[in-house]
């Protein structure tokens, strides 16, 4: 039985790529040594075609990247996920920027009006302590309940901001193209919004409950938005459960690439410039980090 959540079952170990010529040289092999050229089979197929094909020669047809291929079927190497996290965003340094930028623009407008909302609400409780009419009271709770809806607008748009950044991540890592209209999508984004605030839930819960559990939490299901970026067919709790599996396959490769997403976070939170570049860099590290755990192209 596949597994639910592979890519053409490459998730498991023993289908993820590297043993393709496996079934062809042996019947390749096989039919030549009947017509008395032992061995043919083998050296076409097995160490010419596949093996440089799969691993010595970078990128795949008609790609623009280098390397896209290269690291498909091999173990995930935390090094070369951070490096390659600043090769995509050079490529589209640009889009990476802009489309953020407006999305800014967005929420500072709603940033403004929730200042006025306050400013009005302020106003009006004043009023009612001054003995007012009671018309001030139900203007108090009509301000109150506009209050209420602008944090859950800004929320909402925050969250539906961070998920356009997984998908454009998983965008760019497998098409190789990237636009600033992909930071401004709606399309097929309410689930990953769903799985992004279950999975900021589950950690926030965790830290709040205990320490560890928080720990645990941010282990196990940090990874879920990229997940469901790279598979936006599972279900919330397939994703849950995908999410478990890339964490625990390789549990040191794990923990370092956590460990050095902290490190680049300390390094450039201290400049302006850093503090821009660092989101975009910590979307593509997950995204590579778990398309590469699941044994797809990137």
């Amino acid at each position: 039985m596949s597994n639910p959540y592979s890519n053409n079952d490459s998730f498991n170990s023993g289908n993820n790529g590297a043993e393709y010529p496996g079934t062809g040289n042996e019947s390749a092999s096989h039919r030549h040594d009947a017509i008395g050229q032992p061995g043919y089979g083998q050296q076409q197929f097995g160490q010419q075609q596949y093996g440089q094909q799969q691993y010595g020669q970078p990128g795949y047809a008609g790609s623009s990247y280098p390397g896209d291929d290269s690291l498909y079927g091999r173990d995930v190497d935390a090094i070369q996920i951070i490096g390659d996290s600043f090769r995509y965003f050079g490529r589209n340094w640009a889009q990476w920027i802009f489309g953020p930028l407006v999305q800014c623009v967005v929420m500072f407008i709603l940033y403004l009006l929730l200042i006025a909302v306050l400013a009005g609400s302020g106003s009006s409780i004043d009023a009612l302590a001054n003995g007012s009419s009671g018309s001030d009271s139900a203007l108090t709770g009509g301000l109150v309940a506009v209050m209420v809806l602008v944090f859950i607008a800004m929320f909402l748009v925050l969250i539906w901001a961070y998920s356009t950044w997984y998908k454009a991540a998983n965008k760019q890592v497998d098409t190789g193209s990237l636009e600033i209209t992909d930071f401004l999508s709606f399309k097929n984004v309410a689930g990953l919004m769903a799985v992004y605030v279950l999975s900021f839930v589950v950690v926030i819960l965790g830290f709040f409950l205990l320490i560890i559990p928080g720990i645990f939490a941010a282990f196990f299901f940090t990874w879920m938005p990229a997940v469901k970026a790279a598979r936006p067919e599972l279900s919330v709790g397939e994703t849950f459960g995908a999410s478990i599996e890339v964490a625990k396959k390789n549990v040191g490769v794990t923990i370092l690439v956590l460990v050095l997403i902290g490190v680049l976070y300390a390094v450039l939170s201290f400049t302006i410039v850093g503090t821009i570049l660092f989101p975009a860099l910590h979307t593509l590290i997950s995204v590579l980090f778990v398309r590469r755990t699941l044994g797809m192209r990137g």
